[in-house]
């Protein structure tokens, strides 16, 4: 059994397929970098901010389009 490792429920979807990562403050694409500690991160160009792929803060996922 899968033991809950936080308090509150969790606000992200279970897979990221569907949605792309934008930034939470100006809601602009962010691109995908590898990271020094094997890890990955989206950056934000404006802004110069970003997050670990595996860590998204609230509002950094979007639902895209259906196609079709």
């Amino acid at each position: 059994m899968k033991r809950q490792l936080r308090n509150q429920s969790d606000v992200h979807p279970a897979s990221g397929r569907g949605y792309v990562h934008v930034c939470p403050t100006c809601a602009q694409p962010m691109t995908l970098h590898d990271l020094r500690d094997g890890d990955q991160a989206y950056w934000c160009h404006a802004c110069n901010r970003g997050h670990r792929a595996g860590d998204p803060p609230e509002g950094a996922l979007r639902a895209l389009p259906q196609a079709g």
